[in-house]
């Protein structure tokens, strides 16, 4: 009798610490998985609640060329001036595009508020200067793509 209360107690200790180290193993794993989940579910709904138009385009062939693109915020979020200069920015003359990074290959100017943030209905002023002169008539491509992949593209020609 007190040999089966031993063994007993024995498998119920093994039981026991079997069931902690299951356990412990296995709910870092669960708690790992449902972060990434939430990490991937709150990129999608960034990506879903952002959004632009480039509303104009203005290209003057002087020297050195000028080219201005306004874009508008028309998504549900603000996005910070950081997104702005961590963006992408492609420009080319007749198919001959390249990428442009902030400050060296392209400034911006928000038109509305200086709070640090372009806001929901603020437009952005893009200025590129090209200095390796843009032919009368050429046709330019410019693309604008924010850090989360988020991009708009528009064609269009200089004026004289």
């Amino acid at each position: 009798m007190a040999s089966e209360a031993i063994s007993s107690s024995i498998m119920i200790i093994g039981a026991v610490l079997g069931a902690a180290v299951l356990i412990t193993a296995i709910l870092p794993a669960i708690f790992s998985a449902g972060d990434t989940f939430g990490t991937v579910s709150s990129s999608a709904e960034q990506k879903l609640k952002t959004d632009f138009r480039i509303v104009n385009t203005y290209a003057y062939d002087n020297s050195p060329d000028v080219v201005k693109v306004w874009l508008k915020n028309v998504g549900a979020i603000r996005i910070s001036i950081y997104e702005i200069q961590e963006s992408d920015v492609f420009f080319g003359v007749n198919n001959q595009i390249s990428q442009r990074s902030y400050s060296s290959g392209f400034t911006y100017e928000l038109k509305g508020t200086s709070d640090g943030y372009w806001d929901i209905g603020e437009t952005l002023e893009i200025v590129l200067t090209e200095p390796t002169g843009i032919s009368s008539g050429a046709q330019l491509y410019f693309s604008f793509a924010l850090p989360n992949s988020i991009r708009r593209t528009t064609t269009f020609s200089t004026n004289n």
